[in-house]
């Protein structure tokens, strides 16, 4: 989910890291202690704490009952991949639109490994 003030992420490329922790904030020291990370809460998900990086990419850290680790993949029709990734043996968990902002979804790979999928769309609606 890169910066609006760069140029679209080229399709295929990895444009936002999720990390689920029990102790979310442990992680947020962490990282911000190491990479000099900035975290804040994102509009209406104040838990969900966000950090720009250099380059194309961003990176969330969420509480979860499970410490999980979600690379999103920039695509051009979230619903095209969708389809692409069922037929290819994987399963989708999870479909989503962040309003303003974009559409997505999670599946997991025919190994059970979460992958994310990220369709850019300022104009995006719920519903």
């Amino acid at each position: 989910m890169a910066v609006e003030t760069q140029a679209p992420p080229k399709l295929g490329t990895i444009v936002h890291v999720e990390i689920g922790a029990k102790d979310a904030e442990k992680l947020i020291d962490f990282y911000g202690g190491v990479f000099g990370w900035k975290f804040a809460g994102a509009p209406g998900m104040e838990d969900y704490k966000m950090a720009e990086t250099p380059g194309d990419s961003d990176v969330a850290i969420y509480t979860s009952e499970e410490p999980r680790l979600t690379n999103y993949v920039s695509v051009d029709d979230v619903k095209t991949y969708v389809e692409k990734i069922t037929a290819h043996g994987g399963t989708v968990i999870h479909e989503f639109t962040v309003p303003f902002m974009g559409h997505g979804a999670v599946a997991l790979d025919p190994e059970q490994n979460a992958i994310g999928i990220w369709q850019a769309d300022r104009n995006a609606r719920e519903g």
